[in-house]
């Protein structure tokens, strides 16, 4: 059974004229490693139920489509010399990354198109080099448009040097931020959040999207909805935060427990839910004029 958890914003004053405002999701739900097929399917499928559901703004989980690490933590990526810790098992990524563009970009775009939504679409991309050169290896999230267009392409600027060592390069495409009708979007990927808002402050986006893969030594509550929004306090934007969930317990933390922030940190709605699939939606202002650079 799929959880739905609401959040929705109140305009201020009886007679005040309501503020336009937009149905954001975030899909918090497992991935099977290195299933790209099957996770694609499931992905599109949930995309289709919050659309349903009047989401035009909708987050995946960080690498999703082709997994990001195994549920019970033990697979994960890595290229042949690179270092991987003891407890991993290295599978090559090869057979399984994905271009821009490529099935993945191509499918969410058409999707997108046909439902009039924005998607987030989360994978490992694979940039073959010139000549004998190994090919670089990215954790990648692009932005698929209601026009059907592939509209930001961005590469994760701070991979999470435990697991991401073994074969993520840092991305090489900078922040990249888009102008939605309702206002403009950036886009993070998860260990980002240490770094990135900062770096994404002079753009002055609206929304953050933000797919997550969380793995943590204490209980995710406690980063979700104590800490991260310690760390958003200071910056005056929305956050879309799309964690991973696993299938049944595992002996780690870090998975659920999606939320979505507003500006300033408070959260205006949160997943309870550590399995299976949650679409988690508020309604959120619309700031569709950004402030000149």
């Amino acid at each position: 059974m799929i959880a739905i958890f609401a959040a929705w914003t109140l305009s201020q004053g009886l007679t005040a004229k309501p503020d336009a405002t937009v149905r954001v999701a975030a899909i918090q739900c497992s991935s099977v490693f290195s299933d790209v097929e099957g996770n694609r399917k499931k992905m599109m499928g949930l995309v289709e139920q919050a659309a349903k559901g009047g989401a035009k703004i909708i987050v995946l989980p960080e690498a999703s489509i082709t997994g990001y690490l195994s549920q019970n933590l033990k697979s994960n990526w890595r290229l042949n010399g690179w270092p991987i810790e003891p407890e991993y098992d290295g599978v090559d990524p090869s057979p399984f990354a994905e271009q821009v563009p490529g099935p993945s970009t191509r499918q969410f775009a058409a999707l997108a198109k046909r439902l009039k939504v924005y998607v987030t679409v989360p994978f490992v991309e694979v940039e073959p080099q010139k000549g004998n050169a190994d090919p670089k290896y990215f954790n990648t999230v692009c932005l698929a448009a209601p026009n059907g267009e592939i509209v930001a392409h961005y590469r994760k600027l701070t991979p999470w040097p435990y697991p991401e060592k073994s074969w993520a390069t840092p991305g090489d495409r900078g922040v990249q931020v888009y102008d939605t009708e309702y206002g403009r979007v950036g886009l993070a990927i998860c260990f980002d959040i240490h770094s990135i808002l900062e770096k994404l402050k002079p753009k002055k986006i609206w929304a953050l999207l933000y797919p997550i893969a969380w793995v943590s030594p204490s209980h995710p509550a406690d980063w979700f909805w104590h800490l991260l929004p310690e760390r958003l306090k200071p910056f005056q934007h929305y956050v879309i935060g799309a964690n991973w969930s696993v299938d049944a317990p595992q002996p780690w933390f870090g998975y659920g427990f999606s939320t979505i922030y507003a500006p300033g940190g408070e959260i205006l709605a949160t997943a309870h839910s550590l399995y299976g699939t949650t679409i988690l939606y508020a309604d959120i202002k619309t700031s569709p004029k950004t402030p000149a650079e």
